[in-house]
């Protein structure tokens, strides 16, 4: 239960042999390479090492790209419309196993035959969109029957389709019968009128003066028939064309076992990507190709192994193993048992620990246990929680984080159950037997609340101060730990001797302990420094820290606050529906008490999971760890669809 200790790979092939070693490594996922050009410039002092062939692996990388942002888009038109994908089986193969299993002459066929629906529901959509742009600029004309360019070939005769505001309607009319032949209203809206008018060839300049004086405005008409026949062809049109459409959408929304097939090539194309991306990274050297990186040392004798018996060729492949550095940038990779594994998120979510520091997450994983159950605290809850993990844990479609999440609180529901038996509390009712009762010992659980705190602040500073003897900085290890130590226990004791036990005995001890270490607190700064004034005013100055402490501890009073809040409202739940009639009580009230129940729930864990994180941060790790590592980040594949698995 620590960091993984970390060695420098080197990797010395012949070109030849480059892309089998980077399957291998990124099917092992064991390796995070690093910029081998320069780090091999920066040791020898040369420009002797280039990066392999960056201009062929360029292009590869542009062809590669467009593949992927085409199987992109032929998965997007298909989750439009096939409602339910079906999911990947995750890590149930590793990924050389997975890449056996991919035909991309069966994906070409696959792509063109989606981007042929796709292609055929676009004109359809494209046209559909012109049709109902023509039914809405005929939708005035459509009882007309009698088609205007009729009178294109006549002598004497001109038509024209016109509408205009409503205010000069009265005026309009007086001109036109002046010199129409015919004015048909065709159609009349709150503030406009459509009209259909024939009038002589010869006073056609009249009418073109009406439309300037009166801003009428003059349809141009291009179709052969009348608005009313036309009008109903790009109807039927329009629902000719729909069913064509629904054709092609049922057709495709059939298609579910093309997801998969098209989601593995992608990885498939991705992981390539990463390839060809991560060899610019590899050294030319003659016709040599160098790969250096970071492997975990437990890792590094089966990885030499599997390269042997994977490349499978008489070329000799040169693998060497160094130790780290101090000035090397060493990532940092967590190692912990299956109980504390899931905890890590917790640490990570806060920095993780530098390569050669404590990992804070077995320190942690304890009281974040105490703290969860604590604040949640009931068995029905904690039930609930062990049984939905435990289903959901089972599910073999499940996301590898998804997993790790659910583990998580798989193991949490334990201490909720635990504190739920205490507390005496199920679902918000009074279990006949309780150790501490929610309602009548909130004194008690506020104490305990702040004993607990009080533990793991004391832990906190005892790993600081053990930190700090390592280092041999014994004297920081006092004023920093030991003596804040001795401060909180003699601040206990005298408690105790003084108010709870009222022992002469015991407040004397903790009134000495509490003063030495005071002192201890405000001299050792004093010793240490150059100039002892400046010291004086630092020590003093840390031990006004003595607040902060305080503080921390009032912090802690929340388990008591959110564990009796749960249960309160539990309570205050159960009561509401108790009150119903018992018709109500026992259709409504079901559903009701569900929701109220799930939504308590809900509160509850996301309360208990933000503030015992909280407590970890601030409070505990504010004592003893800095973080600020960098994660170690293996070659592997993108996992964007399937999480693989990894032969260890």
């Amino acid at each position: 239960m620590a960091i993984s200790k970390m060695e420098k790979v080197t990797i010395i092939s012949p070109k030849c042999e480059e892309e089998k070693i980077l399957r291998i490594m990124q099917d092992l996922q064991n390796i995070e390479i690093v910029d081998s050009v320069n780090e091999l410039n920066n040791q020898y002092q040369t420009r002797q090492f280039d990066v392999v062939n960056l201009e062929q692996n360029r292009q590869k990388e542009d062809e590669l790209n467009q593949l992927q942002n085409r199987i992109q888009k032929v998965l997007s038109y298909l989750s439009v419309h096939i409602s339910k994908a079906p999911e990947l089986l995750n890590e149930v193969q590793t990924f050389s196993e997975f890449e056996e299993e991919i035909d991309f002459e069966s994906i070409q066929g696959l792509l063109n035959q989606v981007n042929d629906w796709q292609e055929k529901e676009k004109v359809i959509t494209d046209e559909m969109a012109e049709v109902r742009v023509e039914i809405e600029n005929l939708r005035q004309w459509q009882y007309l029957t009698v088609n205007p360019n009729e009178t294109k070939d006549s002598k004497y005769l001109r038509s024209v389709l016109v509408d205009f505001s409503l205010t000069v309607k009265e005026k309009l009319l007086e001109k036109v019968e002046e010199f129409s032949t015919l004015f048909e209203v065709v159609y009349e809206s709150q503030s406009r009128q459509y009209a259909f008018i024939v009038f002589l060839e010869k006073d056609e300049e009249q009418l073109k003066e009406l439309v300037s004086t009166y801003g009428l405005n003059v349809l141009d008409y291009s179709h052969d028939q009348a608005p009313k026949k036309i009008f109903e062809s790009l109807e039927n049109r329009l629902v000719t064309l729909n069913k064509e459409k629904e054709a092609i959408i049922k057709q495709v929304s059939t298609q579910h076992e093309l997801i998969n097939p098209l989601k593995m090539a992608e990885e498939s194309v991705l992981a390539e990507i990463d390839r060809n991306h991560v060899k610019e990274k590899l050294a030319d050297y003659k016709d040599l190709t160098i790969i250096r990186g970071w492997i975990e040392s437990d890792r590094a004798e089966s990885f030499e192994e599997n390269i042997k018996v994977k490349l499978a060729s008489n070329i000799p492949v040169l693998v060497t193993f160094d130790e780290t550095k101090q000035t090397e940038d060493v990532p940092t990779a967590l190692k912990n048992n299956k109980l504390v594994k899931p905890f890590e998120s917790l640490t990570e979510m806060y920095s993780l620990p530098k390569y050669g520091e404590l990992d804070p997450t077995p320190l942690l994983t304890p009281f974040y246990m105490v703290f969860f159950g604590m604040m949640v605290a009931d068995l029905g809850y904690g039930l609930l929680m062990l049984v939905g993990t435990f289903v959901l844990s089972k599910k073999k479609t499940l996301r590898r984080s998804a997993r790790n999440f659910i583990n998580l609180f798989k193991i949490l529901s334990v201490p909720v159950m635990m504190w739920g038996l205490i507390y005496g509390s199920f679902f918000g009712l009074s279990l006949p037997f309780h150790v501490l009762s929610a309602t009548e010992d909130m004194n008690s659980i506020l104490i305990l609340s702040v004993c607990f705190g009080m533990i793991q602040l004391l832990v906190g500073l005892l790993i600081n101060g053990i930190q700090l003897v390592k280092k041999k900085d014994y004297l920081k290890s006092v004023s920093e730990s030991f003596a804040w130590q001795g401060i909180l226990i003699g601040a206990v004791l005298l408690v105790l001797g003084n108010i709870v036990l009222q022992n002469e005995g015991l407040k004397n001890a903790g009134l000495i302990l509490f003063v030495i270490s005071g002192v201890l607190i405000i001299l050792i700064p004093m010793i240490t420094s150059k100039s002892k004034g400046k010291g004086l005013v630092q020590g003093m100055y840390s031990f006004y820290g003595i607040t902060g402490y305080i503080g921390d501890l009032v912090s802690y009073t929340r388990l008591m606050a959110l564990g009796i809040s749960g249960g309160s409202i539990a309570g205050a739940f159960n009561m509401l529906v108790g009150f119903m009639p018992p018709v109500a009580r026992f259709t409504v009230g079901v559903a009701l008490i569900i929701v109220l129940h799930a939504l308590n729930i809900f509160l509850s864990l996301l309360s208990a999971y933000v503030h015992g994180a909280r407590l970890q941060y601030v409070e505990y790790f504010g004592k003893f760890f800095q973080g600020g590592g960098r994660k170690f980040s293996p070659f592997k594949p993108k996992e964007k669809h399937i999480d693989f698995k990894v032969d260890k």
